[in-house]
């Protein structure tokens, strides 16, 4: 579990979608990644922040490999990130941009599904 400047981070299972409001990390890991996230409200749209970076030993995290990316994804849109590890994390602005959801599923599930 990781807290950061915005309030309390909460422990995350991505195989279950996990609902999150504005300015509250949350915390999963993917695979042999550890993912802090965590969003703002920017007009229309969930300004979302996602750092992923390589777990060593148990919660032990390998700073040099970390790897920040800021995205604007559109209220009532989504935006995927595919992992090596053959994972797609599914980051959905709902609610207005009040609320974002994210759900991890394998690759080829999710594109059968969506193409």
């Amino acid at each position: 579990m990781i807290a950061d400047r915005f309030g309390t981070a909460q422990a995350a299972d991505p195989a279950s979608p996990l609902t999150m409001k504005p300015q509250q990390g949350v915390s999963f890991d993917i695979g042999t990644k550890r993912a802090v996230s965590y969003f703002l409200i920017d007009g229309n749209s969930c300004k979302l922040t996602l750092m992923l970076a390589e777990v060593v030993h148990g919660d032990e995290v390998n700073g040099p490999t970390t790897t920040r990316v800021t995205v604007a994804i559109e209220a009532g849109k989504a935006a995927h990130l595919d992992t090596v590890e053959g994972k797609t994390l599914e980051f959905k602005c709902l609610g207005g941009a009040h609320v974002m959801s994210v759900e991890a599923s394998n690759q080829a599930t999710y594109w059968q599904h969506h193409e």
